[in-house]
């Protein structure tokens, strides 16, 4: 019985000092474990703290699903999630044309009348939107977003002497803030009829019938004479001018209209075919003012765009200047700039009554009718002087 009671108390104490083994390896290992690695973990709610959401309304909001890795300071990588917003199909955009196939030359661009060549299937062009288009609230489109795309199809001429069209393909889309995203869309410059178009067309059929039955009825009397017309009773006459009435009016009506240029400034017809989504859009960098000289002061009196014979636009404005500094301006510097940025001088085809070629003294107040001549007058203009020996701009207008 001792024997017994010995040899459990044994084997206890071997189970015993077994444990002891364990517990003691368990705390050898943890002490091996580096430091970095038993602090807390970040918790869920830190996570979602990092992440950009949304509240979701009426489907127009929606969480991006899909995440963007980026780089953290020390070297790991973790996901960023972002907002889109649906731009619901149907919405239209109003564009503009910015950028179109030149040759860098007037001339080049123009046939001998000074009009611009037709437009080609395949040319690569570059709108701009006008507007801010808005989802919810949210500015989701910016005004002067950028649309690349290309001419791809040009409708022939139609009667009456309307304008032809074309359609143009859009593949690209680019934010203000640099960011392009891929955009597949269809727009044409088509305009319409409206009642005003339709008055004007029935006023060319109508000119040119009353010109042709006064052409007509001066044709018969030349042919029959007084004589003839007298025994008539003027049956001949009235015959001549519903021929030429009946002529005119058929010749109003065949005649096509011009056919499709491209000129920046036409404005564009476009309407999303699809649900399309839009990241949120990050504001941008807010632009620097105009740069202006403190005491020189331009007043644009009156403004006003006239033909200068040739196909082409004169853009004539009367100016008051004031310069109240001690500073000499001279007009070679003084240019109208475009929206693309193209300059053009002071022009001589506005007549005696424009000035071409002046000083602007220091501390003097002058009155000057000018003209500059526009190489796209659907573009917005402003008035830039620039310094005579550096080039820089050194005034600045507002556009116009």
């Amino acid at each position: 019985m001792k024997n017994r009671k010995l040899s459990l108390l044994v084997l206890s104490l071997m189970l015993c000092q077994s444990l002891l083994l364990q517990a003691g390896n368990v705390f050898a290992q943890e002490a091996e474990i580096p430091d970095n690695l038993l602090e807390d973990p970040p918790t869920l709610q830190s996570q979602e703290a990092k992440i950009d959401t949304g509240t979701t309304a009426s489907g127009d909001q929606t969480e991006n699903q899909s995440a963007e890795a980026i780089a953290t300071a020390d070297g790991t990588k973790m996901l960023q999630g972002g907002v889109t917003y649906c731009v619901p199909k149907g919405t239209p955009l109003k564009l503009k044309l910015a950028l179109v196939p030149t040759m860098g030359m007037r001339l080049a661009d123009r046939d001998l009348d000074g009009k611009l060549h037709p437009a080609q299937e395949g040319q690569k062009i570059t709108a701009k939107t006008t507007e801010d288009i808005f989802i919810e609230n949210n500015r989701v489109i910016p005004e002067g977003t950028i649309l690349y795309g290309r001419v791809s199809k040009v409708h022939g001429q139609r009667r009456v002497g309307r304008d032809t069209f074309y359609e143009i393909a859009f593949k690209t889309l680019e934010l203000p803030d640099g960011r392009k995203f891929a955009f597949t869309a269809e727009a044409d410059n088509f305009k319409p009829s409206t009642l005003k178009t339709k008055a004007k067309g029935f006023g060319i059929i109508a000119a040119h019938a009353a010109g042709g039955a006064v052409l007509g009825a001066i044709f018969a009397y030349q042919i029959c004479g007084m004589s003839s017309t007298i025994s008539m009773h003027g049956y001949n006459i009235a015959g001549g001018a519903a021929a030429g009435a009946l002529l005119a009016t058929g010749f109003a009506i065949m005649r096509k209209g011009p056919k499709a240029t491209l000129e920046p400034g036409d404005d564009l017809n476009l309407r999303i075919d699809t649900d399309l989504l839009m990241p949120m859009t990050v504001e941008p960098k807010p632009k620097k003012a105009p740069p202006a000289i403190a005491g020189l002061k331009i007043d644009i009196e009156n403004v006003k765009s006239v033909k200068d014979g040739v196909e082409g636009k004169l853009m004539k404005m009367d100016v008051a200047i004031d310069n109240q500094t001690a500073k000499r301006f001279y007009s070679i510097d003084l240019f109208l700039e475009d929206s693309n940025g193209n300059r053009d001088s002071l022009s001589s085809g506005g007549g005696f009554d424009s000035e071409i070629s002046f000083t602007v003294e220091p501390n003097s107040y002058n009155k000057k009718r000018l003209y500059f001549t526009m190489e796209w007058p659907k573009l917005k203009h402003r008035l830039v002087w620039i310094d005579h020996k550096t080039r820089q701009p050194i005034h600045t207008m507002n556009w116009f």
